[in-house]
């Protein structure tokens, strides 16, 4: 695979250490600045990742927008779910139409985003930025040679999270050995 997603909402979840091993293998993320992609996108610079969403800092400020109703659904975001809606996804099924139609109401609680109650996760906040970077990536992809440089870029920028420096950094700071 020559890229991975990892669209944690920001402040939410660690993006981890699946997407290091990723990049050290040549492949390019496009994600959130959260957890790992943080330290990864300073470790490899601006160019070889695709980012998109929020940053920690904004959640507050959107879920408090939210609670005074102005979360806005963008418009193709509204397609989809509109497009869910119409059962296309349920195939006959009225027990998984009804659990889609459900997540998407649930979605749409846009004074309820940010908790459990509406969009816990901020999709629809993201959607049109991760919509920008997905057609940021089909470019950039269809340049092979840039693609090509860009994970080699990526690849060697990643020694800070090898194993055997790890390792040694355990040894010396946490077991004192």
């Amino acid at each position: 695979s020559d890229i991975s997603e990892h669209i944690s909402t920001a402040g939410t979840e660690a993006s981890g250490t699946s997407n290091m091993k990723f990049v050290m293998n040549g492949g390019l993320i496009i994600g959130t600045m959260d957890g790992a992609n943080i330290e990864i996108r300073e470790e490899g610079g601006n160019d070889t990742m695709f980012i998109f969403g929020c940053l920690e800092d904004e959640v507050p400020k959107i879920k408090e927008r939210a609670t005074q109703g102005h979360y806005p659904i963008d418009p193709r975001m509204q397609k989809v779910f509109d497009t869910i809606r119409s059962g296309r996804f349920a195939c006959g099924d009225s027990e998984a139409q009804e659990k889609f139609c459900g997540l998407i109401d649930k979605l749409c609680n846009i004074t309820a985003a940010g908790t459990w109650d509406g969009d816990k996760y901020l999709l629809i906040n993201d959607f049109p930025s991760y919509l920008d970077a997905q057609e940021q990536v089909d470019k950039t992809y269809a340049d092979k040679a840039k693609w090509a440089s860009l994970s080699i870029q990526a690849a060697c920028s990643m020694a800070k999270f090898s194993t055997d420096r790890t390792i040694s950094e355990y040894a010396k700071v946490i077991w004192g050995v």
